[in-house]
């Protein structure tokens, strides 16, 4: 049976085809809060047929931006004849939510948290460079213990920009060192490296709170170059989400 993953965040979209356990295609394209349904059943159809793929047996979808959640549940439904079932209250997630209110999680998260648990073992912290940073604590008995979230690395250097006009725009890199020599490798050093900086000390932090090590997981587009600059090593997953929304499909199947 082929299914039809999508992970919608700010600014973008994660789309994933399995076949069973398979995942035989991904893409990621652009989505904004106020995409139209006509534009996201476009990026589906594009993602199809440049992947030559069939239409889908069935679909599941994550998405932490409310507004644009109906387009593409219009979208799939327009292109498959079947309402793709969306992760949240109603579903079965196959992992135990220890948050003080379980519905503020993130759809997101409880994905990264059950496809690591699953796929790599409790216990297990999981980082997501999209759009913001989080991290997902799954504790030893593999549960959704915690976390922690921030600006990403584009929302950090969309503010600097914007916070200081005369700094010019910077990519997001590595630098090649950390006593930067002109304002748009200051700027890398203080975006890119204070953020895998930054994830050391979280990573650290909640070792000692937790008075255990984990594994470590690392998935989102930005993975590889924080990563890269950690002084810890991550099982880096680019497809995690997308695994986890499969999971979560199956305990649900229709």
């Amino acid at each position: 049976m082929s299914l039809l993953t999508l992970k919608i965040t700010n600014g973008q979209v994660d789309m994933g085809m399995f076949e069973g356990e398979e995942l035989l295609a991904r893409w990621a394209g652009s989505s904004g809060p106020s995409l139209m349904t006509d534009e996201a059943a476009q990026a589906i159809d594009a993602f199809l047929s440049l992947r030559d793929l069939l239409d889908p047996d069935d679909a599941i979808l994550c998405s932490v931006v409310p507004s644009a959640t109906y387009a593409w549940e219009q979208a799939v439904w327009t292109l498959t004849g079947k309402r793709p079932l969306v992760v949240g209250p109603g579903l079965k997630s196959g992992i135990a939510v220890k948050y003080k209110d379980p519905g503020q999680v993130g759809s997101d998260r409880v994905c990264n948290a059950l496809a690591a648990r699953e796929i790599y073992g409790a216990p297990c912290i999981v980082a997501d460079f999209g759009s913001a940073t989080n991290l997902v604590v799954v504790d030893e008995k593999g549960a959704f213990a915690g976390g922690a979230i921030a600006a990403g690395l584009g929302a950090s250097m969309e503010a600097l920009n914007i916070a200081a006009a005369q700094l010019p725009g910077a990519s997001i890199r590595i630098p090649q060192q950390v006593i930067a020599r002109s304002t748009a490798e200051s700027v890398q050093v203080g975006v890119v490296l204070g953020e895998a900086k930054r994830l050391d000390g979280l990573v650290e932090a909640m070792w000692h709170e937790l008075g255990y090590r984990t594994r470590l997981v690392a998935t989102g587009r930005f993975s590889h170059i924080v990563c890269a600059e950690s002084c810890h090593e991550f099982t880096l997953d680019d497809s995690l989400t997308l695994k986890g929304l499969r999971l979560i499909y199956q305990l649900n199947r229709r």
